[in-house]
């Protein structure tokens, strides 16, 4: 059609909303792609690395060692395979972790170098070589024993390298190694557990578990300790990262997308009306209908296919990137990155479908009017705003009044501005969120507050030998709700007048630690309250206990129940005067044939401070986005107010009015728009981060603290945005001191 011929003229006309619709469109198909692939290729590599390398079901230590293995796997159906390790310490703060190698169950990857070959071998964890400037062919003495690095590599069940089971996030000075079995027997210490892997897929894992078990205790051999996989936290987070990923693959870019969808409409909706008497006049001169409809949807949809193209393109580069800048913190092979085509389509065709039923939308609304309607102009246009009456403007002095109208005389370009506002300051202050939640969780939320001690020591088997001054005995079990098989916890005995447990109430009394003390995050997952009684299965033997609970501890520090350990010993059947592990301030002498390990807070909370580092990054990236979205969105607004009040900015001058208070009656009129969608976003981000917490605790079971803000980052975010408005507010100074009082004249003699 002749009449698509002007479709570059109106495009470079206002090129700068048209520009500014196409920068959304990509952000939001650039998201959408890298964020979907990424996630694609973490669970398909996660899960083929699970599986080449047979990632047990469950771990476990029993009393006595099992001899006939073969035996026991064909009576039970499963792959089991003992292992050995134990912890060697160069320092203080630095231990790695040496295992013996396995070839059914948890067999270790390479990722760099070479099998173990020869005695003398060792493979070690890329992180801790990293950490520790250890390079391939290096050698290193353990033990007094001199070992040769032959290679990099992972083990399917420390895919998060965490020192203790407790641990939040990795030590920054641990890390895991493995020798052939008979390097390790050189060692002659170290402690023996088993790695099970169940045949039968048909059957439940956890029947399987306890039919195991049985089986175990029907040939006299009692199990110590039994982790299953989902209970294995150096395992499980690898899902808890996988279900984040997808939510947020979804979420944030569908938000920039129906923010994109918005603008456009809003583009393509004052377009029509101000070519209403030219669309009429066509339909005068014998266009139909359908020509004019196709003629107007090719603006949203070139600028969906352009967006859609150039994001999705874009899009794929830092797929591998982002994949191994994550597995420098998962333990899992890189071996290759694939590209889900109908991903990328998808990526294309969203757009299209999106801007391409809102524009159509759109035209149908404005096209419905008959040719006469059109040439003569729409009368309705005139038409007061009801909130205009409401507000009573007429009481307010004339700069505040004409704000207030510019923004309520049309609430489609009010609606996108707030909504603009509202989703860069979500994207801005999702990471200071983060951020905010672990600086308090570390500080006085309480991981300091809530254990002051130096030293937490688990042994693998049960103790009863006396401690030193400054050491508190402590017993600990897995549990579960009786009616909840995904939300577990722990369940601990420590002394009853312990200085190594301090806890509250919501007054900031302390607590008495000779009662049933339940931490207000298992409180709230459990939905249980103080004088409740819980039914809770151990999970080691699937046993049903009744524990009342006397007090709510006000802490997030941990999913924990306590109780004196007298208590615990007798309640769960436990010798009198045992335990498992120890609170310490001060180093214990433990000879070397009792396994057992050992860490430092210091080490944990360095560890979760330096696994905040990517955190860095994210909250930069995020500022970054959610500025030029800001930037985009305002200007957009900002251009079309101008160029709706071309005839007034004319009079203005006309009538004598300055540069500056032109400006500030055009260009200021959104300010407290801005202000509004700012305060609005701040909530809906925590919000929005405590949907993700709950489905987070509805599959894995992860328990977060509540999500908080702090007052410094929302100073910080509201600045960032203010300058954005600022800077769109420099941009458009051009086209308002680019009106001419002509403009004035025109509009009269028309």
């Amino acid at each position: 059609m002749v009449i698509n011929n002007r479709i570059k003229r109106v495009l470079m006309e206002n090129k700068a909303q048209y520009l500014g619709a196409v920068m959304m469109i990509i952000f939001s198909c650039l998201a959408f792609t890298l964020m979907t692939q990424f996630a694609g290729n973490f669970t398909r590599l996660s899960n083929e690395f699970k599986s080449k390398y047979t990632q047990e079901d469950a771990s476990l230590i029993t009393d006595k060692k099992i001899n006939n293995l073969q035996e026991i796997e064909a009576s039970a159906n499963v792959v089991i395979e003992e292992g050995k390790s134990f912890d060697h310490k160069f320092s203080k703060e630095k231990t790695l972790r040496i295992f013996s190698k396995n070839n059914k169950v948890n067999i270790p990857a390479i990722l760099e170098g070479k099998e173990l070959s020869e005695s003398g071998d060792i493979l070690i964890s890329p992180a801790f070589a990293s950490k520790n400037n250890f390079k391939i062919g290096d050698k290193i003495n353990i033990s007094d024993n001199l070992f040769t690095i032959k290679g990099f590599m992972a083990l399917p069940n420390y895919i998060y390298p965490l020192q203790s089971e407790t641990d939040m996030m990795p030590g920054e000075g641990f890390g895991i190694a493995v020798v052939s079995q008979e390097d390790f027997n050189i060692f002659q210490k170290g402690s023996s557990f088993y790695a099970v892997k169940f045949v039968n897929t048909d059957k439940k894992a956890n029947v399987q578990s306890v039919e195991f078990r049985n089986l175990l205790k029907n040939k006299g051999i009692n199990v110590l300790q039994w982790t299953s996989v989902e209970d294995n936290k150096r395992v499980n987070i690898v899902d808890a990262e996988i279900n984040i990923l997808n939510l947020v693959s979804k979420g944030v870019p569908t938000g920039i997308l129906v923010l994109a969808c918005i603008m456009v409409a809003n583009i393509i909706w004052r377009l029509i009306n101000r070519e209403a008497s030219i669309i009429g006049a066509l339909y005068a001169i014998g266009y139909r209908r359908k020509e004019i409809y196709r003629h107007y949807l090719i603006f949203p949809i070139l600028i969906a296919i352009i967006g859609g193209i150039i994001g999705t393109i874009i899009g794929t580069f830092p797929v591998r990137s982002m994949v191994a800048f994550m597995f420098a913190y998962f333990n899992i092979p890189l071996t290759g990155i694939k590209f889900n085509s109908m991903v990328m389509i998808l990526g294309i065709l969203l757009p299209i479908i999106f801007l391409g039923c809102s524009g159509y939308f759109v035209i149908q609304k404005e096209l419905k009017h008959s040719p006469v309607e059109l040439m003569k102009g729409r009368k309705e246009k005139n038409k007061v705003n009801p909130f205009e009456r409401i507000l009573k403007l007429d009481t307010f002095k004339f700069s505040t009044k004409f704000k207030i109208r510019e923004q309520l005389r049309s609430l489609s370009r009010l609606a996108f501005l707030l909504a603009g506002i509202v989703v860069a300051t979500m994207l801005l202050q999702w990471g200071f969120s983060l951020k905010s939640s672990m600086d308090y969780l570390l500080s006085e939320g309480s991981v300091t507050s809530v254990y002051p001690f130096e030293y937490e020591y688990k042994f693998d088997n049960l103790r009863s030998k006396p401690l030193p001054s400054g050491a508190e005995p402590v017993s600990a079990s897995l549990f579960l709700k009786s009616d909840d098989e995904k939300k577990d916890f722990y369940v601990c005995g420590i002394m009853p007048d312990s200085t190594m447990v301090t806890l509250e109430d919501e007054s900031g009394a302390r607590l008495k630690t000779n009662q049933v003390i339940i931490t207000k995050s298992l409180a709230n997952q459990l939905k249980l309250k103080q004088g409740d009684t819980a039914n809770i299965v151990r999970k080691i033997d699937g046993r049903i206990f009744t524990v009342k609970i006397d007090s709510i501890a006000d802490t997030y520090a941990g999913k924990y129940i306590f109780m004196p350990l007298a208590d615990y010993n007798k309640k769960f059947g436990m010798p009198e005067g045992s335990y498992t592990g120890v609170f310490s301030n001060v180093p214990i002498n433990i000879t070397e044939n009792e396994s057992h390990s050992v860490v430092t807070l210091k080490e944990k909370i360095s560890g979760v401070k330096e696994s905040m580092a990517p955190m860095q990054s994210m909250i930069g990236s995020l500022a970054a986005v959610a500025f030029a979205i800001g930037v985009i969105v305002i200007y957009a607004v900002t251009s079309l107010m101008v160029e709706e009040n071309k005839n007034v900015i004319s009079l203005m001058k006309v009538f004598g009015y300055r540069k500056k208070e032109i400006n500030s009656l055009i260009l200021n009129s959104s300010t407290i728009v801005v202000v509004i969608g700012y305060i609005i976003g701040v909530p809906l981000t925590i919000a929005a981060i405590g949907v993700l917490a709950k489905s987070l605790e509805n599959s894995v079971g992860m328990s977060v603290p509540p999500m908080r803000i702090d007052l410094p980052y929302i100073l910080i975010g509201f600045v960032i945005v203010m300058l954005s408005y600022e800077l769109s507010k420099l941009m458009c100074k051009k086209k308002v001191n680019a009106v001419s009082m002509g403009e004035a004249l025109k509009s009269g003699v028309e």
